[in-house]
């Protein structure tokens, strides 16, 4: 049997790691090209716009955009959901952003750049909706954590390593698009390489009981978490200019990224109660404000928190969606809600970035909520609920059959929880005393108990 049961059990982890390896694959690819091509964007509308006028352009509208490129493509999963083994729809998905990318970065008018723009950023969203989808379906909840963390450190390390090519003009280059054309066709690549590609057969759910409500509270969590970390990118010392490279803040991303997702896979509950962390460091750092290497270090630890905060959005609601299969289309929400609650924390910021009080106030306000919201809904999705405690009626029923009392036992164990004597209990039951005190012993034997009031007393601690 052993000889026949391992090459099984090996062949199954074989095929799991490649899934796994895959998917994780996939998501890389797809956030390296999507997030390298917005810094494009954002860099040729810096040659027609102000810095802060392109922060609102990008970090709040395009941020929405893409929220509303994920929403859209929830919805027609949820009415079709036989799209999601289309690969055809997937690439040509592709294809639309490629050229948005192309067109978003070498147009020469500004009203052209925001057109283009806007339809690449909502097009990123479509990509998210079908990456994270694939996420909750291709791979099992114990590791999920880590292929997404995984994915999203190496294409965060890979961003970096190639926009500081060229003196750092790299993205700003057509040579770009190059790069963009085989990453592109990379991911192509993959997808027509993948057999088993968005099917549902084999695949099972968790059932767990996941309300409507409770799919609102996650959203509105994530919402005020982003939010008030949005905000805290916008106080006093949030990036350091001195004492350490702000080029590195990715390499300390990464490292929470991975972090936070072996963490995550062998504790929901430690990896979300983590990224709550990651909104005490900029109240941190602006008190610490005068205190250079102190506020570094929470520089460093702030970007590693905020790897936790990412993973946790997304993981939410992949976990959410694989407990039920009319759930799968809320895969991609976590990050939706995600964009929202960043665009909302970036205006707040740009509103109120030179007004240092009104800042901190507001930060504080969004903190409390998000602390109040964020703890109840940890209590619904993670604190076990107590089962009731048995009635006095079930107790006494476990106890008889536990102890084998036979029915005459139990007449007699009933009289005596009554409080009856042995002349009672012989005249209700019309026997005689000497079979009474017999039964007695009985029961006295069975149960381990000394004499009557031991008897009550272990029926009473029952459990």
């Amino acid at each position: 049997m052993k000889i026949i049961k391992e090459p099984n059990v090996m062949s199954k982890l074989q095929t799991t790691l490649k899934a796994n390896l895959q998917c994780s694959l996939l998501i890389a690819l797809c956030f390296f090209w999507t997030s390298t091509g917005y810094l494009s964007w954002m860099y040729q509308l810096l040659d027609f716009a102000k810095s802060s006028s392109v922060d609102c352009l990008t970090e709040v509208i395009g941020y929405f955009f893409q929220a509303f490129g994920i929403f859209m493509f929830s919805i027609f999963i949820k009415r079709k959901r036989n799209l999601l083994s289309n690969k055809s729809i997937f690439i040509t998905c592709i294809g639309i952003d490629f050229i948005c990318i192309i067109l978003a970065t070498l147009s020469n008018h500004l009203v052209y750049i925001l057109i283009w723009g806007y339809l690449m950023n909502f097009v990123h969203g479509i990509i998210a909706g079908f990456y994270l989808t694939f996420l909750a379906m291709q791979v099992e909840k114990k590791y999920r954590c880590i292929v997404f963390g995984g994915a999203y450190a190496a294409s965060s390390i890979a961003s970096w390593l190639i926009s500081i090519l060229n003196q750092s003009n790299f993205l700003h280059s057509k040579y770009a698009l190059i790069a963009y054309g085989i990453l592109i066709c990379s991911t192509i690549g993959l997808i027509l390489t993948k057999n088993e590609f968005g099917s549902l057969e084999n695949m099972t759910f968790t059932e767990e009981n996941i309300s409507a409500g409770t799919i609102a509270l996650a959203g509105v969590t994530i919402v005020l978490i982003s939010l008030t970390r949005g905000i805290g990118f916008y106080f006093p010392m949030a990036d350091i200019s001195s004492g350490i490279s702000l080029e590195f803040s990715r390499a300390f991303y990464a490292i929470g990224l991975i972090i936070a997702g072996i963490i995550g896979d062998r504790s929901r509950k430690y990896g979300t109660v983590s990224c709550i962390a990651a909104l005490f460091f900029p109240f941190a750092m602006i008190a610490l404000s005068s205190e250079i290497g102190i506020s570094i270090v929470f520089w460093i630890l702030g970007y590693l928190f905020f790897g936790f905060l990412a993973v946790f959005r997304v993981i939410l609601f992949s976990d959410i969606a694989r407990t039920k299969e009319n759930f799968l289309y809320v895969a991609g929400f976590g990050l939706m809600f995600g964009r929202i609650g960043d665009a909302a924390g970036n205006l707040t910021g740009i509103i109120l970035k030179d007004k240092l009080i009104p800042l901190v106030t507001v930060s504080s306000i969004c903190f409390v909520a998000t602390f109040i919201v964020f703890f109840l809904l940890y209590n619904r999705l993670y604190m076990p609920v107590p089962e009731p405690l048995p009635s006095q009626e079930e107790r006494l029923n476990a106890f008889i059959q536990k102890y084998e009392l036979s029915l005459r036992e139990t007449e007699v164990f009933n009289l005596i929880r009554e409080g009856a004597t042995n002349g009672e209990i012989s005249a209700r039951l019309f026997i005689s005393e000497n079979t009474v005190k017999f039964h007695v012993r009985n029961i006295l034997k069975k149960t381990g108990c000394a004499n009557r009031t031991e008897l009550i007393t272990a029926l009473n601690r029952f459990e």
